[in-house]
């Protein structure tokens, strides 16, 4: 039987329910912690699009009053207005949800039963090849920390051994730390290498690096702690550069160590020639050419002189390095630097630093022995997400304190955790046992050095506001 016309509208309205019905779901689903900050979000969109409580009802199609109601938080938040915002606004969806909160306490733990809870094996080439597991991870960081088994033995250590199945290479950097005989390989620019590793060694690697591991035995444990992460490239920049197109990015890209293509860059964007450059600055033309075409690099009194004539500071015409060599840095566990922490004097850890790159200057990957047995200790903060895995046999006191309240607990071998920046994580070594070991990864998250110069240099209220806006801008 063909739909009536009151057939369809009833069909209309219907769905109309079932929309209002999800977006209240939706709304309430957020919480109340994430449909504060949701408010706020709204709020400091219309602020910096200078839209007042009138005007944004006016653009959102809401009653008087409404806006008003959504941005103080006693009206929820709810899909379908931030959908309406994107259609009418020039903002996308994502920049009106706020990121979930998973470590409320400042602390995630994954126990080891948690993880092997996760294991699935992966076959490749016709037969099992990896057995992976999760460990610790957290909404607010890009970390996607695995735990992963080889279970392929070669019995060379042949780049070309057609018993390695080879991945096509990923997106997100990965640091990698050996447990045991485990080969390592890695493929850069059609060429292909073998590492041989074993516990303690460590591998910094770029994205998009064909790589794969295998054991040399299976006699004894052969696994990996696989922690990739996205750093600057996931999140707005991937998304603001696909919109973009390829040819855009390739013309985007700097090469590492590429101060002359900075430099120009600089130039281009201030619309200023050389010579004008040359003119502010007090070099000669010739010299500037020079500098913008990479045939030289700037002396440090040169530099002093280019930046106040860009109007920027010396370290942006500073480009970062890369110590990989065919796209990744390998560090052996014999060769690594060793310290105590916090000094000499007072050893509360043993610290052993592993793989990284200039290019990652704010990525720290740290091997750390627990010395002290004093609970609350020497913390160790940082500004940087951190990841800890619990190696070896034996457990470790983990403690910290959040927003006045301390907590403490008890890891064993294989737990990991996922600390916010900035909390103080203090480790110690339970009472007549061995030295715990731990692996410790810190990553930056989104909040770059720029983004903290900008908050130091704020208006006395700013930060607060930045956090959560709660109010008109005038």
């Amino acid at each position: 039987m063909p739909d009536t016309a009151s057939d369809r509208v009833s069909d209309r309205v219907s769905d109309r329910a079932s929309d209002r019905a999800s977006d209240t779901a939706y709304g309430s689903a957020l919480g109340d912690d994430l449909q504060a900050r949701a408010a706020a979000l709204l709020r400091s969109t219309a602020n910096d699009l200078k839209r007042n409580d009138r005007d944004a009802e006016a653009d959102l199609s809401l009653a008087p009053g409404a806006f008003a109601e959504y941005t103080s938080g006693r009206r929820p938040v709810t899909w379908e207005l931030i959908e309406r915002a994107a259609r009418v606004w020039p903002v996308n969806e994502r920049d009106l949800l706020p990121v979930r909160d998973d470590a409320p306490t400042g602390v995630r733990v994954c126990r080891a039963k948690e993880s092997a809870a996760t294991s699935r094996v992966i076959e490749r080439g016709g037969g099992p090849y990896y057995e992976y597991r999760d460990t610790a991870m957290s909404r607010l960081s890009s970390y996607r920390p695995e735990w992963i088994r080889m279970l392929r033995t070669v019995d060379d250590d042949a780049p070309d051994n057609p018993a390695v199945e080879w991945n096509k290479g990923h997106l997100l950097y990965q640091f990698t730390y050996f447990v045991g005989p485990v080969n390592y390989y890695h493929e850069w620019e059609g060429v292909r290498h073998c590492v041989p590793m074993t516990t303690g060694d460590s591998v910094w690697g770029l994205p998009f690096g064909p790589h794969s591991f295998a054991a040399r035995s299976d006699a004894e444990p052969a696994y990996i702690l696989a922690l990739t992460y996205g750093g600057d490239l996931t999140g707005d920049a991937q998304r603001e550069i696909a919109a973009l197109g390829t040819g855009a990015a390739a013309d985007l890209a700097l090469p590492s160590g590429a101060d002359g293509a900075l430099l120009a860059s600089f130039l281009q964007a201030r619309a200023m020639s050389p010579e004008e450059l040359a003119r502010r600055s007090g070099l000669s033309p010739g010299r500037v050419h020079t500098l913008c075409a990479g045939a030289g690099r700037a002396e440090w009194s040169e530099l002093a002189a280019l930046a106040p004539a860009l109007g920027v500071s010396v370290r942006e015409l500073l480009a970062p390095s890369t110590r990989a060599r065919s796209g990744v840095s390998v560090r052996k566990g014999a060769d690594v630097r060793r310290w105590t922490y916090p000094d000499s004097r007072r050893p509360a850890y043993r610290v052993a630093e592993l793989a990284g790159d200039p290019l990652h200057p704010h990525t720290s990957a740290l091997e750390v022995e627990v010395l002290t047995r004093e609970e609350g200790g020497p913390p160790l903060t940082t500004h940087q997400h951190q990841y800890a895995y619990v190696l070896g046999d034996a457990p470790v006191t983990a403690s910290w304190t959040r927003d006045g309240r301390t907590r403490t607990e008890r890891l064993e071998p294989g737990d990991s955790a996922y600390a916010v920046p900035g909390v103080p994580l203090s480790l110690a070594a339970p009472e007549g046992g061995p030295a715990p070991r731990l692996l410790l990864l810190r990553i930056r998250g989104a909040v770059t050095p720029d983004v903290r110069f900008a908050l130091g240099a704020m208006a006395a209220d700013g930060i607060d506001r930045y956090v959560a806006e709660d109010r008109l801008w005038y």
